[in-house]
């Protein structure tokens, strides 16, 4: 369950799910995933933080 969820997320472009579409006892597991691959619970890029962008 959790790799469809995260599969849907980071396709949200064509599916329209994000993290508020996930039971509550899968969301922290999806985000561990989603934030492996890059992503935040609404497929956007997580923008790292590095020291040019902390300046």
């Amino acid at each position: 369950m959790v790799d469809g969820y995260v599969l849907l997320i980071a396709n949200t472009d064509k599916t329209g799910s994000t993290i508020d579409r996930v039971p509550a006892k899968l969301k922290a597991p999806v985000l561990v995933k989603l934030n492996a691959l890059g992503l935040d619970g609404y497929g956007n890029p997580i923008e790292e933080t590095t020291e040019e962008t902390q300046a």
